[in-house]
C-alpha cells in the first residue's frame, strides 16, 4: 500500500481489510488476530476492529475450536460472478477434459493476481494430487510455466513494465526465478512454449502457451502439469506443447 501514501482518493482500512483476507490461505486456513496483526504489520487492536467487522459482514467466520478465524461463506459469493464472466470456461472445459485424459496430466487456465497466477479452470484427469492445482489456487508467476507464458502473451511494453514491477516489488522471487523466467522468454520464438521443472514443487514439470485476451480483455495462459513423473523437457516442448497448442487455436 505504500505506493498509494499520500493519496486522498485511497480508503486506507477498506484496504487493510482486503488484505487481511488474502492472508488465509490453503495451506493456513485459520488465522488469530495476533498471526495477523503480525503478517500485517498493524497494531493488535486494529485488527480486532477488522476482523469484528469482516465477521459482522459474513467475510470471516469464528473457528470452532480456537478463538481464530476462517474465511466465511460472504467470500465465495463474492468471488462467484466474477468467474461467471468468463465465458471461456464453459467453452475450453470439454478441450480440457480430453487433453488431461488422454496424457494423464492437469489442465489448467491461469491469469494475474498481482505476482502471482491465479486459476480460473483446472481439469484433473483423476484425484491422485498432492498439491492443491485447483480453481482459485495461486502459483508463483515468474517460477511456473503457465506465469511464464502469461508474460509472453503481453505485449512487449507490458511484458517489460511486468518485469520491472517484479524486479523492484518481488525482489525475493526474481532472485529464485528471474534467470529461468529470462531464459524461458528468450527461448519462446524457437519453442512456442514455456517450461517448467520441479521450480516450485521437486517433483511437477509443467508445459505452458499463452491463450491470449480473454473475456473482459484479460491476459491468460494455459498449462498442462504432470506429478511424479520423470522429468523430461524435451517430451514437454515436442510432444506435448503442440496439444496445447492445437486447444488453444480450437478456442480462439
Amino acid at each position: 500500500m505504500d505506493d498509494f501514501d499520500g493519496d486522498r482518493q485511497f480508503a486506507t482500512t477498506l484496504a487493510r481489510g482486503l488484505e487481511l483476507l488474502r492472508c488465509f490461505t490453503p495451506q493456513e486456513p485459520v488465522l488469530g488476530n495476533r498471526e495477523l496483526a503480525r503478517r500485517l504489520q498493524l497494531p493488535g487492536a486494529t485488527v480486532s476492529r477488522l476482523t469484528y467487522t469482516l465477521m459482522a459482514m459474513g467475510y470471516l467466520a469464528q473457528d470452532e475450536n480456537q478463538a481464530k478465524y476462517r474465511l466465511g461463506s460472504a467470500v465465495l459469493s463474492l468471488g462467484y460472478p466474477l468467474l461467471e464472466m468468463f465465458n471461456i470456461r464453459r467453452r475450453a472445459r470439454p478441450l480440457m477434459m480430453e487433453l488431461s485424459r488422454t496424457l494423464r496430466c492437469t489442465v489448467s487456465i491461469g491469469i494475474r493476481d498481482r505476482f502471482q497466477i491465479v486459476y480460473i479452470e483446472a481439469m484433473h484427469a483423476d484425484n491422485k494430487r498432492i498439491y492443491p492445482l485447483d480453481v482459485g489456487t495461486r502459483h508463483s508467476l515468474a517460477g511456473t510455466a503457465i506465469g511464464r507464458a502469461y508474460a509472453m502473451a503481453c505485449s512487449p511494453p507490458e511484458r517489460e513494465a511486468l518485469l520491472n514491477q517484479l524486479r523492484l516489488k518481488a525482489p525475493a522471487e526474481w532472485e529464485r526465478f528471474g534467470p529461468e523466467l529470462l531464459q524461458n522468454i528468450a527461448q519462446y520464438p524457437q519453442r512456442g512454449c514455456c517450461v517448467s521443472l520441479g521450480e516450485i514443487h521437486p517433483d511437477v514439470q509443467a508445459v505452458a502457451v499463452p491463450l491470449g485476451r480473454i473475456d473482459r480483455g484479460e491476459i491468460a495462459a494455459i498449462n498442462c502439469s504432470f506429478q511424479g513423473r520423470a522429468f523430461d523437457k524435451q517430451w514437454l516442448v515436442e510432444k506435448v506443447a503442440p496439444q496445447l497448442q492445437s486447444l488453444v487455436q480450437r478456442l480462439m
